[in-house]
């Protein structure tokens, strides 16, 4: 479908031209006519000249359309591409770029392909075609004329090719500190109270100026760029209608054509230069688009080698840790050194230990975040890294202290989008402890929640969290930290529930002083391994 619409567009801009042409010649027969004294052949071109302005409207107005027709389905298939591509990449690939690139990436990057790269490729099409034309155009009302006007037309080609190239860098440079000043922007947005708190604001004022310069600066230096071109184009369209004007006013004094004639070369002539004019900026333009659309090409196009995994149906007997070592790919400092343990399918593990020692890294070798340097983890005697993420995702639920919340109801923020029946959405928020939230909101599952939650208490933000687990039903849980920002008889409830599963696998890291003695076992991660805790008071 997209190549047949690439197709009839393409030939449309083609086409539309001939209309600009057809004007030109229209206009040499309305003078000649009226040169002539001739009213039945004036009223005739008269007729004639409407006619194609008509077909001009309508041709120009078409192709204009079915460019920004192919050119918003394309880029919403790019755009589909490059956030189907996020979604394939691995925690430390995606990890690599910032949140705020990614943003830039997907609307002001992606912009820039749409409008430079997509609809000004046609536009250089239609350009292109209206130069040849014109030229054809030209040669069939006098050789000569038209050859002194083709030399004059080559030289601002060539000067716009090469100051094309000059803009494409400077192009590269703008995208480059548009992305440092909007992540700049961010942080100044997304740590105010902090700012503010610790009276940074004259700090923070000096580095936003700083980004701001060099974005400033860098968007003058392609904006002198652009303008230089213009004026090229500007001069050279100057120097052909000297030509086209001069000459045609010389070989109408020595009789070697007509007024009307002259008057077509010129208008054919100003088909020329106005096409010239944006050529210079469309070429510098589509480069710079161009180059941003094939780096994006190669940074989300994934050529990994199909991996055969092992299908399972079902998480059946235990997860193994054996002799696990890790250290983060930017540190060498090992955070797990040999570990070894069991999680047993339907037991309850606490995992305590002093903060920043490596309790949340062994979640994230569990969640398939990053491979153990040494060792290896097996999920019912399968090596983790043959298993299929989506399997093992729909296996193992996360709740951690860094709760997200949508922009979106209620309902939306514990299905995450997908169906469920309106019954076990509110029997998943009432085992999560909002049973008397509902009560308040008159069970409106529609409720908005707010941008970050804002809507929401922190504990009900992180209790809405705990409603996604219990929705999902999933065998194995990893609670971080979950309840942190409950109140004691709030997360006891929570944890009671968890803790009386029989079928449920629970992996709780968790700093607390009392623990349940309804967990199966206590480990403490000491000296980068796990060692049982006996004594659970």
């Amino acid at each position: 479908m997209m190549k047949l619409l690439f197709g009839i567009t393409l030939i449309v801009n083609l086409l539309a031209p001939l209309s600009n042409i057809a004007f030109a010649f229209s206009i040499k027969i309305l003078i000649d006519a009226g040169l002539a004294q001739n009213l039945e052949r004036l009223t005739a071109a008269l007729q004639l000249s409407g006619v194609v302005i008509c077909g001009f409207v309508i041709m120009n107005y078409f192709a204009k359309w079915l460019t920004n027709i192919y050119a918003q389905n394309k880029i919403n298939y790019y755009r589909t591409f490059l956030i189907n591509s996020i979604f394939k990449l691995n925690y430390q690939e995606f990890s690599s770029i910032k949140s705020s690139d990614y943003q830039h990436i997907l609307l002001n990057e992606t912009n820039q392909i749409q409008q430079d790269y997509l609809q000004g490729r046609f536009n250089i099409y239609r350009n292109i075609a209206l130069i040849i034309y014109s030229l054809l155009g030209m040669f069939i009302g006098n050789f000569i004329l038209a050859l002194l006007v083709l030399i004059a037309t080559a030289i601002p080609i060539l000067i716009s090719s090469l100051t094309a190239k000059k803009g494409t860098y400077h192009k590269q440079q703008l995208l480059k500190q548009e992305k440092t000043y909007s992540n700049t922007i961010k942080e100044i947005i997304g740590g105010y109270l902090t700012i503010k708190n610790y009276q940074a604001e004259s700090a923070i004022k000096q580095r936003y100026k700083q980004q701001l310069d060099n974005y400033s600066k860098a968007q003058s230096k392609l904006k002198n760029i652009e303008n230089q071109t213009d004026t090229i184009s500007e001069l050279s369209g100057l120097i052909v209608f000297l030509v086209a004007f001069g000459g045609g006013m010389i070989m109408t004094a020595k009789g070697y054509t007509t007024i009307g004639s002259v008057t077509a070369i010129v208008q054919l002539v100003n088909f020329v230069v106005m096409p010239i004019n944006e050529l210079g900026i469309l070429f510098t333009r589509f480069r710079g688009a161009y180059d941003i659309n094939r780096e994006l090409t190669k940074l989300f196009t994934h050529n990994k080698a199909p991996v055969n995994y092992i299908q399972n149906k079902n998480f059946t007997n235990k997860i193994s840790l054996n002799q696990i070592s890790f250290h983060y790919p930017k540190n060498k400092t090992l955070i797990l050194s040999n570990l070894t343990v069991d999680f047993n399918k339907g037991k309850k593990y606490a995992i305590i230990g002093s903060s920043g020692g490596g309790k949340t890294t062994i979640f994230k070798l569990l969640l398939k975040f990053y491979t153990p340097n040494k060792g290896g983890i097996l999920v019912d005697d399968t090596p983790l890294n043959e298993l299929p993420i989506s399997w093992w995702y729909q296996q193992i639920a996360v709740v951690d202290q860094e709760v997200f919340i949508f922009n979106n109801t209620l309902a939306y923020n514990v299905t995450i989008g997908r169906h469920f029946a309106q019954e076990k959405i509110i029997q998943a928020l009432q085992q999560a402890g909002l049973a008397n939230f509902l009560k308040q909101i008159n069970y409106n599952l529609n409720y908005q929640c707010g941008e970050n939650g804002a809507n929401l208490s922190g504990g009900q933000q992180q209790r809405l969290c705990l409603a996604r687990a219990f929705l999902q039903a999933k065998p194995i849980i990893l609670l971080d930290e979950a309840t942190s920002a409950l109140d004691y008889k709030a997360s006891d409830i929570i944890e009671n529930t968890l803790l009386h599963d029989t079928n449920l696998t629970l992996i709780a890291i968790t700093h607390q002083t009392k623990i349940s003695p309804l967990y199966d076992q206590i480990l403490k991660l000491e000296n980068q391994q796990l060692i049982p805790v006996l004594d659970t008071n």
